[in-house]
């Protein structure tokens, strides 16, 4: 988003500590929000969860990441059952994983009946996964779906409450993730407020495939969002902090190549990392955009406007360039095959899963913002209304129906109804919806910056008293609270329900349902209700929690979650985590079990850690990092080519 560049101009580095002469670095955090161990010790080896998604009526990807104690070749085998006791297995298979999928391990699950909730579960190394619940599209006569809708989970802007809260909704048929899964930033970066926040590991803006990898890695030791997701299928797109801020095809905002090398390997290490970690199905072309049919009821259509054909955003509102016709947004490819689904009238809606505002923002229009606020949303289709005149155009000419947008990336709850020029009363009238040709659904973050906690209260009031005169064509804002949407779909109605949080910097604050906007069928244009739309008729059963038998046997405090790369050449980076506070001690020892060097020795909380260190100046051969504390000693193998 172009605001961020604000905050970044005032945010400060967050120091890293240099030990030894190779060049050592570690991430020292000890923050007061990091006391818990961040990691689930009964999970191992499977320390990120277990995690579903992209169903279809007949197949769903199920996920788990395995940690192995030392870098080898793991055999996992898993198993997908119709009840949590697992006495029906009606799949299973095996698999093996290793360092070059980082450990994931990703499986299509195919032949299974549609409509029906099945529970998974993985097997490696003599232990067993937690259990995760998934769900298959209903193939026909479907009457009744209900939708997830979140974006924007910046780890050190709060904590992921929203994620808990919808994992105990046990009639959730999918959750749509519409992007921004992390954030690229170094802790102290961009949506972080001091030293009582969570941080980034790692520390430092991320870069390579390492970093990305380990940023993932990060985020997926959450418990709430490890919760969502092995409760619920996901659905996901990226937006631009999968790999920086206001990326377009060929850059972004936030890369300069002059001192973080080239654009396209920071792009093609980044997309390695997000397929290796999300539960989507791969493809060979590592494209984004696909369709879910849930039967004859809704077509669910995921946009790539990001990353697949974008063209570079203006800088300002009075650029003609913003105008050109030939700047794209989805591609020539992309927008053919949209148009396509957008024709197809064998379902009732047309669902469109969307990473940045597709109506038309008319702040730009009111005084005495003009100026500013004209250049401030040219990241979404505003700089792109050419692109966006063409689907507008495209769904009038084929009187095109029942058409709902769903929307990510700006961190504002918003509802709108779809229009060329809202601010026209002879093509539109918000009163009674006439003109409108389409709906939006814009979800709130789940914890990054909303405007009041970027701009500041003062702003932000000024911003809320000029929205609603300059945007006649929106009929529900928010600039202050994070949560997330259900959209409820039936045959007559889909209704768009804001679920908010209070505060995000404090854990386990209860949710709100804040208001309802829903479009009646054939109607295309959204009415206000003070009622959250009625559950499912049906109840799935939740995946159960883990359980302690009293025989876990209790392992060493370090927990070594990755190294990159291994063998090396020079740079080699550690990823550990502590389960308890106390002093540790890192040595580089050779072949021979002799002191190469100290790397590091230090007390710190528990949490989740960076080392680096260079190799460079060693011969090749076999090192060994000896991570010790009071309660035992972790060692990683680490070969010097």
């Amino acid at each position: 988003m172009k605001f961020t560049r604000i905050f970044l101009l005032l945010a400060a580095l967050f120091p890293m500590t240099l030990f030894g002469q190779y060049g050592v670095s570690v991430n020292t955090s000890d923050r007061a929000s990091e006391v818990t161990a961040p990691f689930s010790v009964m999970q191992a080896p499977f320390y990120h969860g277990v995690a579903s998604g992209d169903p279809l009526d007949d197949a769903v990807i199920i996920w788990t990441r395995v940690t192995p104690p030392v870098d080898q070749v793991v055999s996992v085998n898993w198993e997908v059952a119709d009840a949590i006791d697992f006495a029906n297995i009606v799949k299973s298979g095996q698999l093996n994983t290793d360092m070059t999928k980082d450990y994931t391990a990703k499986v299509d699950v195919t032949g299974l009946a549609s409509g029906t909730t099945y529970y998974y579960r993985f097997t490696a190394l003599g232990e067993t996964s937690i259990m995760g619940r998934t769900k298959t599209l209903q193939s026909t006569n479907v009457d009744h779906i209900k939708i997830g809708v979140v974006s924007c989970n910046n780890y050190q802007s709060g904590y992921f409450t929203s994620f808990r809260e919808l994992s105990k909704r046990n009639d959730i048929d999918v959750v749509v993730h519409l992007g921004d899964f992390i954030y690229e930033y170094e802790t102290g970066g961009y949506g972080y407020y001091g030293d009582t926040m969570r941080s980034h590991v790692p520390n430092t803006e991320i870069l390579d495939i390492s970093d990305y990898r380990t940023r993932y890695s990060h985020y997926r030791l959450d418990a709430d969002l490890q919760e969502v997701m092995r409760q619920h299928p996901f659905v996901h797109i990226w937006d631009d902090h999968e790999v920086a801020n206001d990326s377009w095809k060929d850059g972004a905002g936030n890369h300069d190549p002059v001192t973080e090398g080239a654009y396209a390997d920071r792009k093609n290490w980044a997309t390695q990392a997000f397929f290796e970690w999300a539960p989507l199905r791969d493809n060979a072309t590592n494209t984004v955009y696909r369709n879910l049919k849930f039967g004859n009821l809704m077509d669910l259509v995921m946009l790539d406007t990001r990353h697949h054909a974008r063209s570079i955003q203006v800088d300002s509102f009075n650029d003609p360039d913003r105008l050109d016709p030939n700047r794209v947004l989805l591609g020539p490819d992309q927008m053919s095959w949209f148009k396509g689904k957008l024709v197809d009238n064998s379902t009732t809606w047309k669902i469109i899963g969307n990473q940045i505002v597709f109506a038309p923002l008319l702040l730009d229009n009111v005084e005495p913002v003009q100026a500013g606020a004209r250049d401030l949303f040219l990241d979404v289709w505003n700089g792109y209304p050419t692109r966006r005149d063409t689907i507008i155009d495209h769904i009038k000419d084929n009187n095109i129906d029942n058409v709902v947008f769903l929307t990510g990336d700006v961190h504002i709850s918003l509802g709108f109804d779809i229009t060329q020029t809202p601010d026209d009363p002879a093509t539109y009238d918000p009163a009674t919806g006439t003109g409108s040709v389409a709906v939006e659904f814009v979800t709130p973050s789940i914890s990054s910056d909303n405007y009041d906690e970027i701009l500041g209260p003062i702003v932000t009031q000024v911003l809320e008293g000029l929205f609603p005169a300059g945007n006649p064509h929106n009929k529900f804002f928010n600039f202050r609270k994070h949560g997330y949407i259900v959209l409820d779909v039936t045959p007559t109605k889909v209704q768009g329900d804001f679920y908010h949080i209070d505060d995000v910097r404090v854990p386990g604050n209860p949710e709100n349902f804040t208001t309802g906007l829903y479009s009646d069928v054939n109607a295309n244009f959204l009415t206000v209700t003070n009622t959250p739309a009625p559950p499912k008729a049906i109840q799935e059963v939740p995946a159960p929690p883990l359980t302690s038998t009293g025989n876990e046997e209790v392992p060493d405090d370090v927990l070594l979650l990755s190294t990159y790369p291994n063998p090396t050449s020079d740079l080699v980076t550690i990823n550990y985590a502590l389960s308890a506070a106390g002093k540790i001690k890192i040595n580089l020892m050779d072949i021979n079990g002799r002191l190469v060097n100290n790397l590091f020795e230090h007390t710190l909380a528990s949490g989740n850690f960076i080392l680096r260190f260079h190799m460079n100046d060693l011969p090749s051969g076999v090192y060994f990092v000896q991570f010790e504390t009071a309660n035992g000693m972790q060692v990683k193998k680490v070969v010097k080519q």
